[in-house]
């Protein structure tokens, strides 16, 4: 390939006239040589090496690699990418094999293209799909395949998160990467709920999805004695289970006691308290339904285990002026259902609009046994 040799210092405004003029390639990179000089490689438009414009640098021929495509875009036509640089999209989001991408109007056209490209740089993704938006009363993404490399169109794929494995399907049920560090928080909370408590704890997470949250409590040696766990969703529900059967059967444990209860319910967490020997079990109550979790706190309060110490953490969105509200909301609610607020802690986990906050509780108390 013919290159264009430069000194060293002098390879920046040589690169930068190349590319002015269209006399560049991205086939190969910039190529040290021994002498203090640069080679910069040169398309065929490129004049030949009497041409004035070099200023007397030579021309060279090199063998080199061609370059490697570093971004899905590098698998496309140049005057193509170009022609609309500033539409193609900017991000994606994966989950296990699968490729979520949101694809503006102007490309539309070109979604296939898009697709296949994807799937020519990243060689563990079997399937793309553009991200149409939401629907149903699950509000679950509406995805459209794109291109497969295998040929199936299912969505249904497996994920790695904090060393467990869980099965997903962004089409069926929800599922964010982003609250994997939420996770941790979370198991934090038990460890020392354990510690002071000083047996394994009975773990309640009524909004379950597939059960991210259950993944990292179980892979915690002797940390859950026993768990009700749920979704509304028939599809999450489904999930769930296969995901509880997977994690239990590779539970670490030291103890010999069998886990009880193991409840896995697909039912409006609100009417929970309702089934036979579900109300005061609970060590530990996870609350995710951001929108709702204050409104529902009242119907899973019962759950929860008197004279002891419990925990209730939850996340919840609030306006921006209505935290104090927000937290006399909890109290309110712990008081109603004959308890008292040990400790109570807000944190912002990140923000979700310009009035609101997406926020994380974790409520301490303890409940009078009624008599």
């Amino acid at each position: 390939m013919r290159h264009l040799s430069v000194p060293s210092a002098q390879t920046q405004r040589w690169l930068e006239l190349c590319r002015s003029n269209h006399w560049s390639t991205n086939q190969a990179g910039i190529t040290r040589l021994e002498d203090g000089r640069n080679a910069i490689p040169l398309n065929q438009n490129a004049p030949e090496s009497t041409d004035p414009c070099w200023e007397g640098n030579p021309q060279i021929e090199l063998e080199v690699e061609k370059k490697r495509p570093v971004h899905w875009l590098d698998h496309l036509d140049r005057q193509l990418v170009e022609q609309h640089q500033q539409h193609w999209p900017r991000s994606y989001e994966v989950q296990g094999d699968v490729l979520i991408v949101k694809i503006e109007q102007d490309v539309w056209d070109f979604g296939e293209l898009i697709a296949d490209a994807m799937l020519t740089q990243l060689p563990n993704i079997r399937l793309v799909c553009a991200d149409l938006g939401v629907k149903g009363e699950f509000r679950l993404r509406d995805l459209l395949p794109l291109a497969s490399r295998d040929g199936s169109l299912h969505t249904r794929t497996r994920i790695r998160e904090n060393g467990y494995m869980l099965w997903v399907d962004p089409s069926k049920v929800y599922f964010s990467a982003r609250l994997s560090n939420e996770r941790i928080e979370t198991l934090t909370s038990a460890q020392n709920l354990r510690q002071e408590l000083g047996r394994p704890l009975v773990v309640c997470d009524p909004y379950a999805g597939v059960g991210p949250s259950m993944g990292a409590l179980l892979s915690e040696a002797d940390l859950v004695g026993g768990y009700l766990v749920g979704d509304l969703n028939p599809d999450a529900t489904e999930l769930l289970q296969t995901n509880i059967d997977a994690l239990v059967s590779r539970r670490k444990s030291t103890g010999t006691a069998a886990l009880a209860p193991t409840s896995v319910i697909c039912q409006d967490a609100r009417r929970w308290a309702e089934r036979e020997g579900n109300v005061g079990v609970v060590d530990m109550l996870l609350v995710n339904l951001p929108h709702d979790s204050i409104a529902h706190l009242p119907s899973l309060l019962p759950l929860l285990r008197r004279d002891q110490t419990v925990v209730v953490k939850g996340w919840a969105i609030v306006q921006n002026t209505e935290q104090n509200s927000v937290e006399q909301a909890i109290r309110q609610a712990v008081i109603g259902q004959n308890g008292d607020v040990i400790h109570l802690a807000l944190r912002e986990v990140k923000g979700f609009s310009m009035t609101k906050r997406f926020m994380s509780f974790e409520a301490r108390c303890s409940f009078v046994s009624e008599r």
